[in-house]
C-alpha cells in the first residue's frame, strides 16, 4: 500500500463465535466511524445511516455521488418494517429470498430521514445471509450502510485486502472473513403496477449473484405470488 496502516483490522476464525467483532464494529459504528465488513456479496462498507456526520464521511470516502442515496443492510424483516411499509408481492419476495442476496428498491416511510434517501422517493433494502452485518444491525438498533467497500467507479472487493487497498486509513476497523464465497453483488429489484388490474410486474434494475431465472423459477411455484404476479420481468436502469 505504501504508507503505514493505522486502521483497526480484525480477523474471524469462527462466524459461529463472533460475538466479540460484532461488539467492536458496533461500538465504532455508534461513535460516528466507518466499518468494512464481510456479507454474502462482497464486503460493504458502513455507518449508522442516523448520523449526518458518519454518513458524509462515508460518502467522501467512497467519492460516492451524493445524489444517490444510500443502501441499507438490516438485521431482519422487522427491523425494514420501520423503512417500508411491504405490499402483498414484496412480503412474498421478501419471504422467498431473505435472508439473501437480494436488494429491493422501495417506498421509505415518511420517518426516514432526507439525509438518507438524499431526497428520493426510494431507498434499496436488503436483509443479508451473514450474521456480521445482520449482527452489527440488531446490535445499534438500526440498519447500517450497505454500500460496496470500493470508490466509486473502482473494482468491487470480495476479499478484504482488495478493500484495503482502496480506502486505507480512512476507515476505522476492517472485519476481515477471507475471500467471500460470491462472486457479484447482490439482485437488485423493485415492483410496479403492471396497468393491468390489481397485478404488478417486477423490475429488474440489476442482475446479479441471485439470477432472474432463480427468481421466476421460485415466485412461479408459490401459488400466493401467481396470483399478483404477471410473471413479467422489467428491466430497467436505477
Amino acid at each position: 500500500m505504501g504508507r503505514q496502516l493505522t486502521a483497526e483490522i480484525m480477523s474471524v476464525e469462527d462466524l459461529g463465535n463472533c460475538d466479540a467483532i460484532i461488539e467492536r464494529a458496533s461500538e465504532i459504528i455508534r461513535s460516528g466511524g466507518l466499518v468494512v465488513y464481510p456479507t454474502d456479496t462482497s464486503y460493504g462498507l458502513g455507518c449508522d445511516p442516523r448520523i449526518p456526520e458518519a454518513l458524509d464521511r462515508l460518502i467522501a470516502v467512497k467519492r460516492r455521488d451524493r445524489r444517490l442515496g444510500v443502501p441499507l443492510l438490516f438485521a431482519d424483516l422487522a427491523q425494514c418494517e420501520i423503512y417500508h411499509d411491504f405490499d402483498s408481492l414484496e412480503k412474498i419476495i421478501v419471504r422467498i429470498f431473505w435472508p439473501g442476496q437480494l436488494t429491493l428498491i422501495v417506498t421509505p416511510t415518511p420517518n426516514v430521514p432526507e439525509h438518507i434517501t438524499a431526497d428520493r422517493n426510494s431507498v434499496a433494502i436488503r436483509v443479508p445471509d451473514h450474521i456480521i452485518p445482520r449482527g452489527i444491525a440488531q446490535r445499534i438498533g438500526s440498519p447500517i450502510v450497505g454500500t460496496s467497500a470500493n470508490r466509486s467507479h473502482r473494482p468491487t472487493p470480495f476479499d478484504v485486502s482488495e478493500a484495503l487497498d482502496q480506502l486505507g486509513n480512512e476507515v476505522d476497523l476492517y472485519i476481515d472473513a477471507g475471500p467471500s464465497s460470491a462472486s457479484d453483488n447482490s439482485t437488485i429489484i423493485g415492483v410496479e403496477s403492471s396497468g393491468e388490474g390489481e397485478t404488478l410486474n417486477i423490475k429488474i434494475y440489476r442482475e446479479g449473484a441471485l439470477s432472474t431465472d432463480v427468481i421466476s423459477d421460485s415466485l412461479k411455484v408459490d401459488s400466493d405470488a401467481l396470483r399478483i404476479w404477471t410473471t413479467r420481468f422489467v428491466f430497467t436502469d436505477m
